[in-house]
């Protein structure tokens, strides 16, 4: 009879939540903000992060151990997109552990599964109001959604650079109730150290909206850029995006004070 392996996850605790995201979005990246227990890792364990962030949270996307080793080892079995950040508490009540999970650095067999299991069901969450805040846990679920470029000038961050902490900022927002994205009067965002000097005190969707044309009927600095095509995740598009649908045309910007389109 085949010999099947135990299921067991390790548990790698972050000493700076913001290194360990740059590092999990950017795996070249030369910093190692990562504790692990003493527990040698075997090939086809998992790994869940666990971001010292207020409050403390744990990414719902587990990586896995390719070849015996330590955990550092381990690998993502898909490119992270957009990936969600679950409170550690949530975590641990589901588990029936003390909060300090990283107190105990492996889960094996049943309660491994269990830990896979809870992480995998809250995977695809990330609604925009998750974002909004000013601790670091919104900072973090924001930065993990970092796409490679400034929200502001759209200009490229290299996460890989030693300087790389110093590169990106995360322009956190207070929640609005029901004013998510219709009516939103900022945003969060990922912004490059110029962009950030540049919206200082100020809104970021003003900056924003004066990079883009004025409307030319109503001169308001309320323009989208348009894009065309079915969006997968229309919750979370940027309120200086308007979506055009699937019937592309020449229309390039949408004004969202008369709604003059060109």
């Amino acid at each position: 009879m085949e010999q099947v392996t135990p299921h067991r996850v390790h548990i790698a605790q972050a000493t700076d939540w913001k290194d360990a995201v740059v590092t999990l979005l950017e795996p070249r990246s030369p910093y190692r903000p990562w504790r692990y227990g003493a527990v040698e890792a075997q090939e086809g364990d998992s790994v869940a992060f666990v971001l010292n962030t207020d409050p403390p949270s744990v990414l719902t996307e587990l990586a896995r151990v390719r070849a015996d080793g330590p955990p550092e080892a381990a690998t993502f079995d898909h490119q992270l997109f957009q990936p969600n950040l679950l409170k550690l508490s949530i975590l641990a009540e589901v588990l029936d552990v003390e909060p300090d999970l990283a107190d105990s650095w492996r889960f094996d067999g049943h309660d491994a599964v269990k830990l896979d299991l809870t992480l995998t069901e809250r995977c695809l969450g990330g609604a925009p109001d998750s974002r909004f805040g000013h601790n670091s846990m919104a900072a973090a679920r924001q930065l993990l959604r970092f796409c490679g470029r400034c929200d502001g000038c759209e200009q490229g961050i290299d996460l890989s650079s030693p300087d790389a902490r110093d590169r990106v900022f995360v322009h956190t927002v207070d929640l609005e109730p029901e004013q998510v994205r219709s009516d939103a009067v900022d945003w969060p965002a990922v912004l490059c150290r110029e962009c950030t000097d540049r919206v200082g005190d100020a809104t970021f969707l003003d900056y924003k909206f004066g990079l883009y044309p004025p409307c030319p009927e109503c001169d308001a600095r309320r323009t989208r850029a348009t894009f065309y095509g079915m969006p997968i995740d229309f919750a979370n598009i940027p309120p200086w995006i308007h979506a055009g649908g699937c019937c592309v045309s020449a229309e390039e910007w949408h004004c969202d004070v008369c709604y003059h389109q060109w």
